[in-house]
């Protein structure tokens, strides 16, 4: 994590659940922006026209720990900071976490901390909603997310990439650690695990999972207009779910590295790997197998 995680990270590991509190926990670039969406707008009755952005209607908690102090957040988080704040300083106070903190119940928290930072009682007070990614379409997604956010802004190429992620160095890893966690509680009765690769191949399948186990007894035609509004293409088509361009306009996302939301695809991974990257890959699988062994991931549809 980066230096100034040190600020926050007592406030996260005994940070106050509430009952009524769904969590989305994954490793970075898993489907979590989907997720997210998913779920408020199950949560929220079926609020399709709101322009409220993302962050401010499913708060990211720990982001004042990941983004660059010196940069200028986005004016609709700071607005939404004062207008629950009267006051209080964004810069000081932190601002993400004051959005969480004032996020009006039932809230849906994002977060990709794993469980061992968060407080131990998270379980007996809150549902979690953990989703995982196959490792390779994960570490290309979070490759060209890296290129493109300023808190980090990588340089190399992918290969280049590739070596941190294989050698558990990239901010937020390693990939196993965290997502190990999540399935260690899969059968605990307030987790959902699922999986970003069953999202894309039966989205009505893991949304009635999903309605089950929030609890918001959405009808099956809810559920297909559900399925619609956080399609891929109406996601990218959004600023509230695709900030693109205003994290450019204030210097938080580098202009020419591509959006956001960007293919949302399982099985990209193929146009990246060499067979030596491959190999890699492989030997680092194998170093991790007491977790990988055990998670079934798909890497191709």
């Amino acid at each position: 994590m980066p230096s100034h995680y040190a600020r926050y990270a007592h406030k996260y590991y005994n940070y106050k659940f509430l009952p009524d509190d769904v969590v989305i926990m994954t490793h970075p670039k898993c489907g979590t922006t989907w997720a997210q969406e998913i779920i408020w707008t199950m949560r929220s009755g079926c609020q399709f026209n709101t322009r409220l952005e993302l962050d401010v209607r499913s708060p990211f908690l720990e982001f004042d720990s990941l983004e660059n102090p010196n940069l200028k957040p986005l004016e609709g988080l700071v607005e939404e900071f004062k207008a629950r704040n009267p006051g209080k300083d964004p810069m000081e106070e932190g601002l993400y976490l004051e959005i969480a903190n004032n996020t009006p119940s039932p809230r849906t928290i994002k977060t990709h901390l794993p469980f061992s930072l968060l407080p131990p009682t998270l379980l007996d007070t809150s549902k979690v909603v953990y989703v995982a990614r196959n490792p390779k379409d994960t570490c290309v997604s979070y490759y060209h997310h890296q290129r493109l956010v300023k808190c980090t802004e990588f340089q190399g190429d992918f290969a280049e990439f590739l070596d941190y992620f294989t050698r558990d160095l990239i901010t937020q890893g390693p990939f196993w650690h965290h997502v190990g966690q999540g399935w260690e509680k899969r059968h605990h009765p307030n987790v959902l695990f699922l999986f970003y690769e069953d999202m894309k191949e039966d989205p009505m399948r893991e949304l009635r999972r999903l309605n089950d186990f929030v609890g918001t007894a959405l009808t099956e035609n809810q559920l297909r207009q559900v399925a619609e509004h956080t399609s891929f293409s109406s996601m990218k088509s959004k600023s509230s779910t695709n900030p693109t361009q205003a994290a450019i306009e204030v210097g938080r996302f580098k202009e020419g590295e591509g959006e956001f939301v960007r293919k949302g695809i399982a099985g990209d991974w193929v146009n990246y790997f060499t067979p030596t990257l491959e190999e890699k890959f492989k030997q680092w699988v194998a170093r991790w197998r007491h977790v990988s062994d055990q998670i079934p991931f798909k890497y191709s549809m």
